[in-house]
């Protein structure tokens, strides 16, 4: 595990701790859905753009200067609340998603670029800490399987291709600002970084070898998620929090 991986730990680990003691110690805050309207699931969809830092093995002599691009991404999936908000991890996602690639890398005066598109699947774990009655931070742990079905290199310094493979397989950190923007509607800004690449050819490594340096992809994403509207047939208590099934319990026995 190297430090930068390290660092993301301790620093979730900072994160969740700092919101229980505010869970603790502050007051009481409005709970972010409204179980009697809203139904524990819906669909969500977030735009966003992949960078791809890159860097040069220490020992490597030579003068090449890697640099990372912009490029685009587009996600769409669905999202499950767990039963009473869950204990640890708070709701499920699942996605289908698009992704391209890019990178270059400098030797002398030649420059060459890749760019790879993928079409991959995604499953998070996701775990609120709530700061206030509409805003909160999302710490996510997921998985993603991406397959390449096209790719670009324009090759100037002749160096060779690694990681051509078409089937690639993540384990991913993902940290994001939530915004309640509405009652059915959550606006989730996140970054995402690459923990363990589950490759043989990558050995564990979190970046991918092309060229003749290693990259980073890093994912910027705005996730819009909505809430479903309870139908008029729906069970009253299905969903409800524990406060709120209480007052219910209460109201049922003085009757």
């Amino acid at each position: 595990m190297n430090k930068s991986q390290v660092f993301i730990l301790l620093l979730s680990f900072f994160i969740i701790s700092s919101g229980y003691s505010q869970d603790i110690f502050g007051r009481r805050k409005k709970d972010l859905i409204e179980y009697r309207s809203y139904r524990m699931g819906g669909w969500l969809f977030a735009p966003g753009l992949t960078y791809t830092p890159s860097w040069v093995p220490k020992d490597d002599k030579r003068d090449i200067n890697p640099n990372g691009r912009l490029a685009v991404y587009g996600e769409v999936g669905r999202f499950q609340i767990f039963y009473e908000g869950g204990n640890f991890f708070n709701y499920l996602d699942y996605s289908l998603a698009y992704k391209r690639l890019s990178g270059a890398e400098k030797y002398n005066d030649l420059k060459s670029i890749f760019k790879q598109n993928f079409i991959l699947g995604n499953f998070n774990l996701n775990n609120i800490i709530q700061l206030s009655d509409y805003t909160f931070i999302q710490n996510s742990l997921g998985v993603n399987l991406d397959y390449k079905f096209s790719e670009k290199y324009d090759n100037a310094n002749g160096s060779g291709n690694e990681n051509t493979n078409n089937l690639l397989f993540s384990l991913h950190y993902k940290i994001g600002y939530g915004i309640k923007a509405k009652n059915n509607l959550f606006i989730i800004p996140s970054i995402e970084v690459p923990i363990l690449n589950g490759l043989e050819w990558e050995n564990g490594k979190s970046t991918y070898g092309i060229f003749s340096s290693r990259y980073k992809p890093v994912i910027f994403s705005v996730r819009f998620a909505f809430l479903r509207k309870r139908g008029r047939d729906a069970c009253p208590d299905n969903g409800l929090s524990p406060e709120d099934k209480k007052k219910q319990e209460m109201h049922m026995m003085g009757q």
